[in-house]
C-alpha cells in the first residue's frame, strides 16, 4: 500500500531521487488479492535489488516472518506513541520500514499484510517481490539455509537499508529499460 503523500527516507529526497522512485513505485502497482482495492509496487528481482538485500541482511537490519514483524511493528508503534505524548513537536512521518513479501503466498497472508500495512501507515512500505518464497529464502538466508524451505516475508528495519533497497530498485529499473549491452 502506498500513495503520493509518503515520504521516502530523507537520504534520498537529499541525494534528489525520491521523486523518481515514487514515480517508478507508482508504475508498478498491482493488485494482490483478487477482492482488494489495494495495490502494491511488484518489483522484479535484479542484481542490484539483490546486492542491496543482501547487505541489509548482514548488517543484521533483516526480520523474516510474519508474525516476528507483526509483533515488531506493534512494540515500536507503542514506543512511538509514548514518545509522541512527550514532545510538542509534530514530524511528518516518513517510511522507515520497507516490507517484501513473496509472489506465493496465500490469500490470508496478502490480507494480513494488507492488515499491517492499514496498522503501521506511513511508516511502512510494502512491496511485492516477483520472486517466490524459496528464492526469497535462498536470497536471506543463502543455499544452506533455505532447502527445505522459502520465506514469504521479510522487513527491512532501518531507513537507511530502505533508502539502499530503493535507491536499488530505481538502478535495476533503468537497467531494464536500457536493455542488456
Amino acid at each position: 500500500m502506498m500513495n503520493r503523500e509518503m515520504l521516502l527516507p530523507r537520504k534520498l529526497e537529499e541525494q534528489g531521487r525520491a521523486d523518481e522512485i515514487m514515480e517508478i513505485l507508482e508504475g508498478l502497482k498491482a493488485g494482490i488479492r483478487p477482492d482488494t482495492q489495494l495495490q502494491f509496487p511488484v518489483i522484479k528481482s535484479g542484481r542490484a535489488l539483490e546486492q542491496a538485500i543482501r547487505k541489509a541482511r548482514l548488517q543484521r537490519r533483516v526480520r523474516p516472518g510474519f508474525e516476528d514483524i507483526a509483533d515488531k511493528l506493534t512494540s515500536e508503534k507503542k514506543g512511538l506513541t509514548r514518545m509522541s505524548g512527550k514532545t510538542e513537536t509534530v514530524a511528518k512521518e516518513r517510511i522507515s520500514r520497507l516490507l517484501l513479501f513473496s509472489n506465493d503466498g496465500a490469500q490470508r497472508l496478502y490480507r494480513h499484510i494488507e492488515q499491517l500495512c492499514k496498522q503501521h501507515y506511513p511508516r511502512i512500505l510494502a512491496c511485492q517481490l516477483d520472486i517466490d518464497g524459496r528464492s526469497l529464502g535462498t536470497l536471506i538466508a543463502g543455499d544452506k539455509g533455505a532447502r527445505g524451505s522459502g520465506m514469504k516475508v521479510i522487513i527491512i528495519e532501518h531507513k537507511d537499508a530502505v533508502a539502499d533497497i530503493l535507491l536499488a530498485v530505481l538502478e535495476d529499473t533503468r537497467s531494464n529499460e536500457s536493455g542488456p549491452t
